[in-house]
């Protein structure tokens, strides 16, 4: 045992032990971080390749359905089938700054569910080894688990183009909801950051609804809803938040009386209504001015002012909160100047602070929402005769409850993962509760339930069969778009809704293979075979809806068909000069046909090559047009 303790010089450095190995490798990492110019970044393996797949034009055009859409002719609303990625960037041009809100509901990444596989995506074996689990000659280095990165890679790479250009179809003032769980919401939450900017960010909403059967330790009950917007000062200046509930009906019982009489009414309407003050925000008081709601003036942030205070109503001294007051004695005169404190008739009460609700005085959204997610379900089944065909359907409250945000006359509402439809569902019902006029643009894929089913498991390979059997007693296609479609048709028929929808379907180009080869690999007869461009099999419509593309013009416009000297003529948005196209696919364009044509002025004219049988005879159509409408644009497809 040692006498005395050993004594230590802490002025000596050299004395410290230094783990050298460490100072090694912050010596290094300080070196590389100048080199580079270290900063904060968000990357991952495959964001390079995403980022060009967003910039890659696609090859894509949109072919019509009118068997499958409900009154394809009129119809605003779209329901577009296929890669929604190949979908967005036909959107582009036509619907670019356009679309008001768009709603997203994406695969979570469960690890079986990212059925979008894009081209750009790496092999197993290619991202194993870039991340380090293979070596150059295959052999694996670490297990193989769903926590390795190339699972949060795979799902990053595929949501990355689809965030990115749904940007830009967003108004100055729009919005975008994303849904998603814990899986992937950090990940989401930076990768927006990066798309829409931090400035940009509104709230994320908790979705708190039906807890998991499965928990560990603590049972999952909720999701999130992430908000952003395209510019937030264009946002702000637009009305956002949803309209007080019974505004109306209180503003009919108190208009033309005075408040005392006023009050009694509004009191024997909650009783008759069954309501208590705390169920409608505390709509306790009214003036000759609307109702109003009040709320405390103590200061629950910090120590407020002690000041004295008047009652005006008793010319004493108010009674002071017991935090203080929320506001200076400047601002206090202002509120009593504008008749906005409540002044109590008892000294004892507190003062309280009215705010008037009216048409201009919204209720805005919260950040934390209780919804009952099995309710959506069950639901959802009543349509079907009682069988339940979906999978986790998205509840309808929910998604009404965004909408209803929204104060717009027309907006146009966009769901890129529309799966069970619930988006076109909620406008149909919304429209109906308030006449509104709100339009829906659906993209789902056409996945095969089939091979589907083969992957499923437990009670989801039951709802996959149900679908299967609905689709088999039904004679449809086992696919996606076929149940999402049919939901529509069934939620407007419920509810009496008539505004349809207009089907298309993502496709290849309706262009001939030929079209695409070097002269020398044509010869003669190909040559005079290939005359006309298109292929065989595509409609008038399918014609159409190609310029469309071409010319960036909107997808939901009327159509009709309309017979000029025994022929037929397509009009596409026919609503006065110079608007719309006009198209003519037959094969008797006469002088006379084209000076009627002509005399429409529209903004585009649109024939087929296979109708002119002689060059003469376009410079004779392109004439014609010079003399009678010579804005007008014409194209020879």
């Amino acid at each position: 045992m040692f006498d005395r303790p050993e004594k230590i010089n802490l002025s000596n450095v050299h004395s410290r032990q230094v783990d050298t190995d460490l100072l090694n490798e912050l010596r290094e990492l300080f070196a590389k971080a100048e080199e580079q110019k270290e900063r904060y970044d968000f990357t991952w393996n495959g964001k390079a390749k995403a980022y060009f797949e967003a910039a890659a034009p696609t090859t894509k055009t949109l072919r019509v359905q009118p068997e499958e859409s409900v009154d394809f002719e009129k119809s605003e609303n779209l329901f577009i089938t296929g890669d929604n990625l190949e979908a967005l960037k036909l959107l582009q041009e036509s619907y670019l700054g356009k679309i008001d809100m768009i709603y997203m509901d994406p695969p979570y990444n469960t690890g079986t569910d990212l059925v979008y596989h894009d081209n750009f995506k790496k092999t197993q074996k290619d991202s194993d080894i870039e991340e380090g689990n293979l070596d150059e000659d295959g052999n694996r280095l670490v297990k193989n688990e769903q926590s390795n990165g190339r699972y949060h890679s795979d799902w990053l790479t595929m949501i990355y183009p689809r965030l990115k250009l749904s940007r830009n179809l967003l108004s100055d003032s729009g919005v975008i909801f994303v849904s998603i769980d814990d899986r992937e919401q950090a990940n989401l939450k930076l990768l927006m950051d990066e798309i829409f900017g931090q400035d940009s960010f509104i709230a994320e909403i908790i979705v708190d609804g039906t807890p998991k059967n499965d928990p560990l330790f603590i049972a999952t009950s909720h999701e999130y809803l992430l908000v952003y917007v395209k510019n937030k000062e264009q946002f702000k200046q637009l009305k956002w938040g949803k309209p007080h509930e019974l505004t109306k009906e209180i503003l009919n019982i108190i208009k033309d009386k005075n408040p005392k009489n006023a009050e009694k009414d509004l009191k024997k309407f909650y009783e008759e209504k069954g309501l208590k003050s705390d169920n409608i925000s505390n709509y306790k008081y009214v003036d000759i001015n609307g109702v109003y709601r009040t709320g405390p003036l103590d200061d629950p942030q910090s120590r407020g002012p002690k000041d004295i205070r008047i009652n005006i109503n008793t010319g004493n001294p108010l009674k002071i909160p017991t935090r203080g007051w929320s506001s200076n004695i400047s601002t206090w005169n202002d509120w009593v100047s504008k008749n906005l404190i409540k002044f109590p008739y008892n000294d004892s009460q507190l003062a309280s602070k009215k705010t008037y609700l009216s048409n201009d005085k919204l209720e805005v959204g919260r950040s934390v929402l209780k919804m009952q997610t099995r309710s959506s379900t069950e639901t959802l089944a009543k349509l079907f005769d009682g069988q339940k065909i979906f999978t986790n359907p998205k509840p309808i409250e929910l998604i009404k409850y965004i909408l209803s945000l929204m104060n717009q006359d027309s907006p146009i509402i966009l769901d890129l993962f529309a799966g069970s439809s619930t988006t076109a569902d909620a406008v149909m019902q919304l429209n109906l509760e308030d006449k509104g006029s709100r339009k829906f643009i659906m993209v789902t894929l056409d996945e095969n339930l089939d091979d589907t089913l083969k992957k499923s498991t437990g009670k989801a390979k039951k709802v996959i069969e149900n679908a299967i059997n609905f689709l088999s007693d039904h004679h449809l296609p086992h696919t996606l778009d076929f149940i999402s479609r049919e939901r529509i048709r069934r939620a407007a028929e419920k509810i009496g809704d008539t505004s349809g929808f207009r089907s298309l379907k993502v496709d290849s180009t309706g262009l001939k293979e030929d079209v695409f080869k070097t002269a020398g690999e044509l010869d003669q007869v190909d040559l005079l075979q290939d005359i006309d461009n298109h292929s065989d099999n595509r409609s008038d419509y399918d014609l159409l809806f190609d310029v469309l593309v071409d010319g960036a013009l909107e997808y939901n416009r009327p159509i009709t068909i309309d017979t000029t000297n025994n022929e037929k003529i397509i009009k596409y948005d026919y609503l006065g000069e110079l608007s719309g196209v006009v198209c003519y696919f037959g094969e008797n364009l006469t002088d006379e046909l084209t000076r009627q044509i002509a005399t429409l002025k529209p903004l585009i004219a649109v024939f087929k090559e296979s109708t002119f049988d002689k060059s003469a005879q376009k410079v004779n159509v392109m004439e014609q047009f010079r003399i009678i409408s010579p804005d007008t644009k014409v194209k020879v497809i």
